[in-house]
């Protein structure tokens, strides 16, 4: 029968040895494994908190408004938008307060919401959403080349209709109907077909043809 390399004894003092040289890193290792998981566990839950706190702010905010509080409902979106900023919920305050401003005639508060929002957004309805509302503005504000400027993008986030008749909105301002037109035509084949905005697109449409022969 063979003998063993080692006796009992010399086996232990190897381990000691190894372990008196690795010890420290393996503890290290295992407590910074149990660091990475409980930070990232509590960022998890405080993502969680925050977006659930968010969402009631924002549904406080909404509430107000349709109430006729439109100072505490803006009071509650900058709330959203200061402590929230890294919830969905901040850029959707953004939007909100931009309509309640743009209602009150402030344009320049709804265009400074709006370009924020539109910064800020990070979730694929949000963003589309900002950008068409800052170009209808900005068209509205005679900002022709800034809201024409907006519209070249080629994922429209579900909102290619409006982006189309904003676009043959645009190129009437700027005396284009042909181009008008086109854009009134896809914003047309785009559009549900139980859309009820159908009768206002084709107005438009006609009215754009209708230059276009003159």
């Amino acid at each position: 029968m063979a003998e063993l390399p080692y006796s009992e004894e010399d086996q232990v003092e190897q381990l000691k040895k190894w372990w008196k040289q690795n010890g420290s890193s393996i503890i290290f290792g295992v407590v910074l494994g149990l660091a990475i998981v409980g930070g990232y566990n509590y960022w998890q839950h405080y993502q969680k908190t925050q977006a659930e706190s968010a969402s009631k702010l924002y549904e406080t905010m909404m509430i107000a408004y349709g109430n006729g509080q439109a100072e505490k409902a803006q009071s509650i979106g900058a709330t959203v938008m200061e402590d929230y900023s890294g919830t969905p919920y901040a850029a959707k305050a953004a939007l909100y307060m931009a309509r309640i401003s743009f209602d009150k005639k402030d344009v320049a508060s709804a265009e400074r919401q709006l370009k924020w929002a539109l910064d800020n957004a990070d979730d694929p309805a949000t963003k589309p959403a900002a950008r068409l509302r800052l170009a209808r503005v900005l068209l509205d504000s005679n900002k022709v080349v800034q809201a024409s400027a907006l519209l070249s993008l080629n994922d429209f986030g579900g909102f290619e209709s409006e982006y189309k008749e904003l676009e043959g909105d645009i190129a009437l301002k700027q005396n284009k109907p042909a181009e008008a037109r086109a854009a009134y035509e896809r914003a047309l084949q785009v559009l549900p077909k139980e859309s009820g905005y159908q009768p206002l697109l084709k107005a438009k449409l006609d009215y754009a043809l209708s230059q276009e022969k003159t």
